[in-house]
């Protein structure tokens, strides 16, 4: 394995960069639809009841298809199933103005569209993680480097997509942001065609095997811990963002500008600690880059439960937004690593269920807790939780641990080319 201080930076591979240029470009369109598929909703039905149903039809399928998700994966290739996404989710997102405009859109018609874009999203976010792995190779420094450039791609689209849809939306309308969106899969499926193909699994894929990525995940002390952690974070975050328009409305008066500067600061903060990351990726080893970063999103999130003045509230947000790239970076990186290779695709899904499952859980519960509690009660449980995370993150990088010896492949599979 290459050292930490000669490991390359992914950005030479020519393949990395066809990775993140279609990432970039297709979650630019997926942000900006965002904004303009519950603005569609709400304009044309007046119920924001609806418009939450929609999210929770599309995000539903995602944990509860992981496992058969990475079946495919492991089945097909990451890069068949990337390009497959691409194409099925720009079809099913132009169907959306199609329908409409031909007079054929039930509501019930859009909740089985978007529940299908769902079922795409499921294999489509395990695709590209490992995708992202065959275009780098596989020492530790340059895989979390690549994975914090690949999160900031998409913390970037996050910040201009929404924007971009808001200033299109105004002259043009939301269906026709809706077809920007299929536009950006369809160029990221261009993208991606030009990517050398890798062979995949030639032996039969079955439910055994995803038994076993669960297994391997539990059994190994360090992807248990990070699963830990990062599911912790996984559910404490979503309640932070939604406590950020409740911050606006009941200490700054309701003024929708502070709202928009606060969730600004979190995509601002979180874009800045992927490029952070991505340079500290190769001078230090992910679990103690990991433990780094969670002391740092913990010492920022007790910062938020006390009254203060709304500039110094955005730099608090944005400061502790930055360090959690460091923890989800390495995270990711050694969820695909660490594995044996030919049990890579059934470890990902599963890691990214749970993560995916925990989200919705906790945007129900954060409104409920809204509703009864002081929003300083609220975050400071929320601090207190993310301390715990970061003391099971200094914990781990403490404690020696060996890498596994990677299993043999199974027959026939073949090693992903270098990069």
């Amino acid at each position: 394995m290459t050292s930490a201080a000669e490991a390359p930076s992914p950005l030479r591979s020519w393949r990395f960069r066809r990775v993140i240029a279609a990432e970039f470009t297709s979650s630019v369109g997926t942000q900006m639809t965002t904004l303009a598929l519950p603005w569609f909703v709400l304009m044309t039905s007046g119920s924001p009841a609806r418009m939450g149903l929609v999210f929770l039809i599309q995000i539903l399928p995602v944990p509860l298809l992981a496992m058969p998700a990475g079946l495919l994966v492991a089945r097909w290739g990451a890069r068949r199933v990337t390009i497959a996404g691409d194409l099925a989710s720009a079809l099913l997102t132009a169907a959306v103005p199609t329908l409409y405009v031909a007079g054929m859109l039930p509501f019930w018609a859009l909740l089985v569209i978007v529940a299908l874009i769902g079922c795409v999203t499921s294999a489509y976010l395990s695709a590209q993680r490992l995708l992202l792995t065959e275009s780098i190779g596989h020492d530790e420094g340059v895989v979390t480097a690549g994975n914090a450039l690949f999160e900031t791609a998409t913390s970037t689209a996050r910040l201009v997509g929404p924007g971009v849809a808001g200033f299109l939306i105004a002259r043009f309308g939301a269906l026709n942001v809706l077809w920007v969106d299929a536009a950006s899969f369809a160029l990221s499926a261009v993208l991606l065609v030009g990517l050398p193909r890798t062979a995949p699994a030639t032996e039969p894929t079955s439910s055994h095997h995803m038994a076993e990525g669960v297994r391997c995940l539990l059994r190994d002390r360090v992807l248990r811990t990070l699963a830990l952690a990062a599911l912790g974070y996984g559910m404490l975050m979503p309640i932070v963002m939604l406590a950020l328009p409740v911050l606006a409305k009941n200490r700054y008066d309701a003024d929708p500008h502070v709202a928009g500067w606060l969730l600004a600061a979190w995509g601002g903060g979180t874009a800045l600690g992927t490029v952070v990351v991505a340079r500290l990726a190769r001078r230090f080893p992910p679990v103690r880059l990991a433990a780094a970063g969670g002391v740092g999103a913990a010492a920022g999130l007790w910062c938020l439960p006390w009254d203060q003045p709304v500039t110094t509230l955005t730099v608090t947000v944005a400061a502790g937004c930055m360090f959690l790239p460091a923890v989800t970076a390495p995270a990711v990186a050694l969820m695909m690593l660490r594995p044996p290779e030919h049990l890579r695709p059934h470890v990902v899904p599963v890691f990214g269920a749970a993560v995916f499952v925990a989200s919705p859980i906790a945007y129900g519960v954060a409104g409920v807790l809204f509703e009864h509690l002081a929003v300083s009660t609220v975050l400071t449980a929320v601090a207190v939780g993310a301390s715990l995370c970061a003391l099971l993150l200094l914990c781990l990088a403490r404690r020696p641990h060996q890498t596994p010896v990677p299993a043999a492949a199974p027959p026939g599979r073949q090693p992903a080319e270098p990069a």
